[in-house]
């Protein structure tokens, strides 16, 4: 295991991007959500699926020119056809049109189609916070997940995320995905000689996630399908099943996910500063309970602040072939 520093990643991922026909600003966007989610922790939706968004655009999977549109015209609502653009971008685009949209009329809703993975659900709802919104993000995935008491994956690892700031940066960030874990921790699992925890997987050889919640996956299972249902079935899109799979060909056939994006904004509902208070102190009270072990009780987005200030200082941890990609990429170290 060996660790990079920010600065050297991000440089060396917007070169990569900017060289296959970005904008600077979509590059950015891009090398800027892989990098901030492995800031955090989230390893699994970070760096490491850098060479993966290569292969999509070196195939034509992801446009990297796309050629975005809207749709509709409601007051609230709007639908982005993303026209195969890399997710972050299309995300990216979507939940600034969920803000603007939250200004004007209180609540911006966006549905995205003809896109690709996103990346971490939190890199938009820590995005939409920022702007002073109380936002929600969510995108289908290919299936991974069998349904309760199922063996055959039928559903995507599906996650959902909520982020919104009380007083003086204090956060709330919940992103979690609506199986056990997600894909790419087990397949990171495989691929370093990691153990495979069984309550992760249906079976030894990992046919299929199981749903969240282990012995009550049909909670898990529904919040999946809820997922499914305000992407894929709102937009149009194919459902989970009928998707390609992120890591396997053919990378030259468009994918075809799909995002939902919703933003609130504060004062439509109340004073956002009486909000923030009352947030922040909802924080402190949920931190400050007795813990029943040597470890603290936290609230989403504690633990990834933890380590964003670690990772900061101390680089990001990556395994040897891992760092070895990004060291041999044409950039500025």
């Amino acid at each position: 295991m060996r660790r990079l520093s920010a600065g050297v990643l991000e440089s060396r991922m917007r070169s990569a991007l900017v060289k296959r026909g970005l904008s600077e600003e979509h590059a950015g966007w891009v090398a800027g959500g892989l990098l901030e989610a492995s800031l955090r922790g989230i390893d699994t939706h970070g760096v490491r699926l850098f060479p993966t968004y290569l292969n999509e655009l070196d195939g034509g999977r992801s446009q990297a020119r796309p050629e975005m549109r809207w749709l509709g015209e409601a007051r609230a609502a709007r639908v982005l056809d993303a026209g195969h653009a890399l997710g972050l971008v299309a995300g990216r685009t979507a939940c600034a049109e969920a803000v603007r949209l939250a200004r004007e009329s209180g609540v911006g809703a966006v549905a995205v189609r003809n896109s690709n993975h996103f990346g971490a659900a939190s890199v938009y709802t820590l995005e939409m916070s920022r702007q002073g919104a109380l936002g929600l993000s969510f995108t289908n995935s290919d299936a991974l997940v069998a349904p309760f008491h199922g063996v055959t994956p039928l559903f995507g690892t599906n996650p959902v995320s909520m982020a919104v700031e009380g007083e003086g940066g204090d956060l709330f960030c919940a992103d979690f995905a609506t199986s056990q874990v997600s894909y790419s921790k087990v397949k990171h699992h495989r691929a370093q000689g990691l153990p495979v925890d069984p309550s992760w997987v249906v079976s030894d050889g990992g046919e299929a996630l199981l749903p969240l919640g282990a012995g009550s996956g049909h909670k898990g299972q529904g919040l999946g399908m809820m997922v499914e249902i305000l992407c894929a079935v709102l937009a149009g899109m194919p459902l989970d099943h009928e998707l390609s799979h992120l890591y396997a060909p053919p990378y030259d056939e468009p994918r075809r996910v799909a995002h939902f994006f919703l933003a609130f904004d504060l004062g439509a509902f109340r004073e956002p500063g009486e909000f923030r208070a009352d947030l922040s102190r909802l924080l402190g009270i949920v931190r400050e309970q007795p813990a029943a072990g040597d470890e603290p009780v936290r609230v989403p987005g504690d633990p990834e602040a933890e380590a964003m200030a670690e990772r900061f200082q101390e680089g990001i941890p990556l395994a040897d072939d891992e760092a070895a990609f990004f060291e041999g990429l044409e950039g500025a170290a």
